[in-house]
């Protein structure tokens, strides 16, 4: 029985079958990860070894086969590998991405050739990129969602809890963010911003870009406490530009309270032993979190119904000396044992937008422990 003849018997039967997604849901669906990271480590940081690691455990939860292309930070692979799924003739169901180095509208006009549909993670479109294609289900049927991480909530939230820690002390802040052209990073700075606009008598000295990388961080680190002797606050935009930034201000002995976003285990592990201040974690969850909403939208629930179709997901969690052990132990020593399917709307049906907080995941491993 081919698709149609099946279409007419299920309305023979007056069986609901008015989508695609009851014919989707009897298999498992095949999900590409085009991850524009690095398959070992090489400088850079952990983290997106670690968001193939926890979609992996959750595409387990839910039964989804999974297979991750590395880009080894080359765009320009990144761009042949889209090329090639998009010239499979056994086409995945879907194809995750990341406009890494503005490398997202080109590989979305090369997979619109394929029947697979496509969810944008991490690094949203920029206004410019969407003028060019527009926006999620438009030009380009098959793109059907962008999921990204509040980054601006984070920066938020770090600069809150450094200065909190500063007491009375005016804040005088030196911040380290990656490339410009990246808008993850320009966000995070913009959340820093903000608090900083609404604590009296607070400053940035300066705020610099650098290449994401803990020898970067660290020069530059240097430099700038060199510039401002009186700085009190330093942040960095990953775990690699936090590190070099720490060996930094060591290296200066300077009085300054550290802290970064990613929360990678050699940077939790500095935060035990008070070298950072506090880290912001959960941007590794990024691809568990695109997992859930392509189960559930596989299975009949679009996520644009729950939140739309561009979803900006406010989970990211200041990490610091009173909650750094339970997390490092749930995270990394137990993360194999993580049950994403606690955020599915399919297994588990709630109103409203999705709630992906990361106390649902570390208090049902606490309870379980």
């Amino acid at each position: 029985m081919n698709r149609r003849e099946a279409l007419r018997a299920c309305a023979h039967v007056g069986l609901l079958c008015t989508t695609n997604f009851a014919f989707a849901s009897r298999q498992p669906p095949r999900v590409v990860f085009l991850n524009p990271g690095e398959a070992v480590e090489r400088g850079t940081g952990q983290q997106w070894q670690l968001v193939s690691r926890f979609m992996t455990v959750a595409a387990k939860t839910f039964d989804i086969q999974l297979e991750v292309l590395y880009a080894e930070r080359d765009h320009l692979l990144m761009l042949r590998q889209a090329e090639e799924v998009a010239r499979r003739t056994d086409a995945p169901d879907y194809v995750v991405i990341v406009n890494e180095k503005m490398a997202a509208r080109q590989m979305l006009e090369t997979l619109a050739r394929s029947p697979a549909k496509v969810l944008l993670i991490h690094n949203d479109l920029t206004p410019a990129q969407r003028r060019e294609i527009g926006n999620e289900r438009q030009q380009i049927p098959n793109w059907i969602g962008t999921v990204t991480a509040n980054a601006a909530r984070g920066g938020y939230r770090l600069m809150e809890y450094l200065c909190q820690r500063l007491g009375k002390r005016a804040a005088k802040v030196i911040g380290i963010t990656g490339d410009p052209n990246t808008p993850v990073s320009l966000e995070r700075a913009a959340g820093v911003d903000a608090l900083l606009s609404q604590v009296p008598n607070a400053r940035t000295c300066q705020l610099v870009f650098g290449d994401w990388s803990y020898a970067d961080s660290d020069q530059k680190a240097r430099v700038l406490l060199a510039r401002y002797p009186d700085a009190n606050v330093l942040w960095a935009a990953n775990d690699s530009m936090a590190l070099g930034a720490l060996s930094g201000v060591e290296a200066s002995h300077a009085h300054v309270l550290v802290g970064g976003m990613g929360a990678l285990p050699e940077a939790l592990t500095r935060v035990i032993d008070g070298g950072l201040a506090a880290m912001v974690a959960g941007d590794y969850f990024i691809g568990a979190w695109a997992m859930v909403l392509l189960y559930d939208y596989h299975h009949g629930r679009d996520f644009a119904a729950s939140g739309g179709v561009c979803q900006k997901l406010d989970f990211l969690s200041v990490i610091h000396r009173d909650n750094v052990a339970q997390y490092g132990e749930v995270v990394f020593l137990r993360g194999h044992t993580l049950d994403f399917g606690l955020y599915s709307k399919t297994m588990h049906p709630h109103p409203g937008p999705y709630d992906f907080s990361l106390r649902h995941i570390l208090n049902a491993t606490a309870k379980d422990s």
